[in-house]
């Protein structure tokens, strides 16, 4: 029964296609995209290596755009794309991670005193 829907070669074809496709879909991801737009261009991935594969026609034409754009996550800084593209990734606060001065030190605003001058330092 399995043998009369597809061969063992095409099954192959497209589970290296589909585990191929995974590669740059995973750096956008990271990027933030959404799921959506992953699976869109999960999708366009691997049916493009698909096409590519069993068309040697088309294999021509789609070469090339195949691989800039298995490539472009990789070289291109994801929000770059992010930006080319339009989406925009959630943005997280910036966290202060400075440590206090501790008290006594010249400088310190709470020890009630100006900070040290250059003239009060010693040599």
């Amino acid at each position: 029964m399995i043998g009369a829907m597809a061969s063992p070669a095409l099954l192959a074809l497209v589970l290296f296609a589909s585990l191929l496709a995974m590669v740059p879909v995973w750096r956008l991801h990271r990027a933030g995209w959404s799921r959506g737009t992953l699976l869109t261009c999960w999708l366009l991935y691997a049916i493009g290596i698909i096409a590519g594969l069993r068309a040697p026609g088309a294999a021509r034409v789609l070469l090339p755009v195949l691989v800039i754009a298995f490539v472009a996550p990789f070289v291109a800084v994801p929000e770059r794309l992010t930006r080319l593209l339009g989406h925009r990734p959630a943005t997280r606060p910036m966290k202060n991670v400075t440590p206090p001065t501790p008290p006594g030190l010249p400088g310190d605003k709470d020890a009630g005193g100006d900070p040290a001058s250059p003239r009060d330092r010693r040599p």
